[in-house]
């Protein structure tokens, strides 16, 4: 039987066979390379993602941190140009009582002081009341001055325009002294002189607007400042950035210089403006206590008498 076989097998079987599993081999080989090579392709693709969305973090990470408030702040008071700008960025939660959200019409404001110091625009200007995204359009408006910002905390949230201007008050003083409650004053570095003090006030528009007591407050900081940050006898300018007409009391029309749209530019008299600034804030207290009142009669009679 195995004669047969060998009889009917064809000559060249043998080598078929042989070609065949050497085919199958390389062709094993070839898919085992060829899966290798998928395996390192995907595994390259997988870093370089990996490597792609690393980056990506690492470059927001640099921006975050370039524009942060603090880093800002360092490059601002870099430059000479600005002063005290730091607060600007605070986190705390802004008092809707001082909040202003009239838009500010810079073109206004420029034709208003356009002309001041002789036009060159080269200004000391302190800035109240102002966020930071106005005090950027000031430093735009008016490249070349110097800026700072001023300081004020707010009013007590007790002080209302009942307690500044009560119906009634122990004028006899039978039973206590009448007194006003004192407001913060405005805080900048002592020796700071100004040639403009810019002040944004708010104006609600409804009823009893005038009758303010963050407006009061920003008014009487503004007439403080105009008298102690004037730059020697040639005074300071104030402006206000309201829709409402700002308080005639203490900034008469007679000194107004400039007005365009919300901006109101005032060159008020100091002494006249020191001597507003003796009297008390409110009717909650005598201008003239009642025994001070008492006092000075009796030395003017005496004086009298004498003559």
């Amino acid at each position: 039987m195995g004669s047969l076989e060998a009889r009917y097998r064809p000559a060249g079987a043998a080598d078929d066979t042989a070609k065949r599993r050497t085919q199958k081999s390389k062709s094993f080989k070839e898919v085992e390379k060829f899966d290798v090579f998928v395996l390192e392709k995907s595994s390259g693709c997988k870093f370089r993602s990996l490597q792609l969305l690393l980056f990506a973090i690492m470059s927001a990470a640099f921006l975050t941190l370039l524009y942060t408030p603090s880093v800002y702040e360092h490059q601002l008071q870099s430059n000479s140009r600005f002063v005290n700008v730091g607060w600007i960025w605070d986190k705390t939660i802004p008092d809707p009582r001082y909040v202003s959200t009239m838009p500010v019409q810079w073109d206004d404001v420029y034709k208003t002081i356009e002309s001041l110091n002789g036009g060159e625009q080269k200004l000391k200007v302190g800035l109240l009341n102002f966020n930071s995204t106005e005090f950027g359009s000031w430093t735009q408006l008016l490249p070349e001055s110097e800026f700072s910002i001023i300081r004020l905390e707010h009013a007590n949230e007790s002080i209302t325009w009942q307690t500044l201007y009560p119906e009634w008050i122990d004028e006899e003083e039978e039973t206590e002294i009448p007194s006003c409650p004192s407001l913060p004053e405005p805080n900048f570095p002592r020796g700071t002189h100004f040639d403009v003090i810019a002040v944004k006030l708010p104006c609600t528009r409804v009823g009893g607007w005038s009758r303010d007591v963050a407006r009061l407050h920003l008014q009487l900081s503004a007439a403080k400042l105009a008298v102690t940050a004037a730059r020697g006898n040639r005074g300071v300018h104030v402006m206000f950035v309201t829709e409402c007409f700002p308080l005639p009391n203490l900034f008469s029309c007679k000194n107004l210089k400039k007005h365009e749209g919300n901006a109101w530019l005032y060159r008020p008299d100091s002494k006249a403006l020191k001597e507003k600034l003796r009297l008390p804030i409110g009717s909650c207290e005598l201008a003239v206590p009642l025994k001070a009142k008492c006092k000075l009669i009796t030395i003017s009679a005496v004086f009298n008498v004498s003559a």
